[in-house]
């Protein structure tokens, strides 16, 4: 019977010491998802959802918001022109 020369025992131990790491971040990484917060939908698209927009007028509403995240509207000028969007007659079903 051979014994392990102590080349050996370096290769396994750190084989086993890379394993228990790999291991070890993929728990924590299981832990911290649990722990976060469910994601939530935005309220625009809550609205959207509960007063049943026509799709065209849904795709308006995403451009301009999109527009609005990239900077270049601001914060007045979206609530203006999604007001205009929703006014009654324009394709809601409630009238916002």
């Amino acid at each position: 019977m051979q014994t392990m020369g102590w080349v050996q025992w370096l290769t396994w131990g750190t084989g086993v010491l890379a394993f228990a790491v790999v291991i070890g971040l993929v728990i924590r990484g299981v832990l911290r998802a649990a722990k976060r917060p469910p994601e939530q939908p935005s309220a625009a698209a809550r609205v959207a959802r509960d007063s049943q927009l026509a799709p065209a007028l849904q795709a308006q509403l995403a451009a301009l918001n999109q527009r609005k995240d990239n900077g270049e509207i601001s914060e007045a000028q979206y609530e203006q022109q999604r007001a205009a969007l929703l006014r009654p007659g324009q394709g809601t079903a409630t009238g916002a």
